[in-house]
């Protein structure tokens, strides 16, 4: 599968903009500020109907206009073409269409076209905080598996629920102990399969990781992931550990374990890479974590996402560049943004689609 053309209207800094792409790698250059970031959110639109840059759409609007749209032609590896347009207005909010027909829901969209982002805002969250290393897992298996994404959407409303029946609480204003008790039952199951499908998902992809990390360091590295959950277990257990946690959620005002809780732990030879990883350490870690998630999802899916790297090469040397370059050339449509091409293109050794932007 891959992305044959990009159409834009009014977004970013962009009032009309239009290309086409290879089905293999894309590189677009430029100076900083030229709008190269802004096609690959384009694109992450057009799969899954957000930014990676922001949770507001609005941001995404020219600023001389009221709405945007973004509109693309995927084709399939067997060469069925599905047109999906993304619009965005302030007044009308938002509009996502396959062959000119309304989607219902966001929901429809992912996982027909799936995408695997590696940008500078990314490397900080993911290897950074608990929220992106989640927000890692979370999008990987969404994009695989609808009832997972179905799970997440019910255990964030569920969780909502209770830390709102815990303020209540905590106020005095109203009894807790059913209200609690319904919730923490629903929390209990959801938790214990998504805690579940978290495990799996890890054990499945680390061997891979672990082969493409040291392909990339040529065998000089090892790197390891762990998954830290905030609880675990059948759902009985879990329930318990809620119940448990009333007294101390009342005094915090939230809802203090869970899987909104859970992290992972990245390393580079039995080091934390958040403490003691280089620029150039977290970027190729990240890149190794990005190339398995693709794979991951080519083989639960059978397609071939199409991998958006954003400015990934600034941190990494020259010949580390050039082999990164050379080890992702077949696996499927890549579009890469950089502003340094020249510094490492003459030994890439094949041709590429290039995209100048000014």
């Amino acid at each position: 599968m891959h992305l044959e053309n990009l159409r834009l209207i009014n977004f970013r800094s962009y009032e009309k903009f239009e290309t086409d792409f290879s089905d293999k790698i894309n590189i677009i250059t430029g100076n900083n500020g030229v709008g190269k970031s802004s096609v690959l959110e384009a694109v992450h639109y057009l799969s899954l109907s957000k930014s990676f840059r922001s949770n507001r759409d609005e941001e995404a609007i020219h600023f001389n206009s009221d709405h945007f749209v973004s509109k693309g032609t995927f084709v399939s590896d067997d060469g069925v073409r599905e047109n999906i347009s993304i619009s965005f207005s302030k007044n009308g909010g938002k509009a996502i269409k396959s062959h000119g027909k309304l989607l219902e829901n966001s929901r429809d969209l992912i996982g027909r076209h799936p995408v695997v982002l590696l940008s500078p805002e990314d490397i900080i969250t993911t290897i950074g905080s608990p929220s992106g290393q989640r927000k890692f897992m979370n999008m990987t298996m969404s994009q695989v598996n609808k009832n997972h994404l179905s799970r997440l959407m019910s255990y964030r409303g569920v969780l909502k629920q209770r830390n709102a029946a815990i303020n209540m609480a905590a106020s005095g204003r109203q009894s807790y102990e059913n209200t609690l008790d319904a919730l923490e039952e629903q929390l209990g199951e959801l938790c214990s399969s998504i805690w579940e499908d978290r495990v799996n998902f890890i054990n499945e992809i680390f061997p891979e990781f672990q082969k493409i990390f040291n392909d990339l360091n040529e065998g000089k590295k090892e790197g390891t992931i762990e998954y830290r959950p905030s609880v675990s277990g059948t759902k009985n257990e879990i329930m318990e550990v809620f119940k448990l946690r009333r007294a101390n959620d009342f005094n915090m005002g939230f809802t203090t374990k869970g899987l909104h809780r859970d992290k992972l732990i990245f390393k580079i030879n039995d080091r934390a890479l958040k403490k003691y990883g280089s620029k150039g350490e977290n970027k190729s870690f990240m890149i190794a974590l990005r190339l398995t998630q693709g794979k991951f999802i080519e083989k639960k899916t059978g397609i071939k996402p199409i991998y958006l790297l954003d400015d990934v090469f600034m941190e990494l040397d020259r010949k580390r560049a050039i082999e990164t370059v050379k080890y992702i050339n077949g696996i499927g449509q890549v579009i890469i943004t950089t502003t340094n091409y020249e510094e490492w293109s003459d030994k890439v050794g094949f041709k590429v689609n290039l995209i100048g932007l000014s």
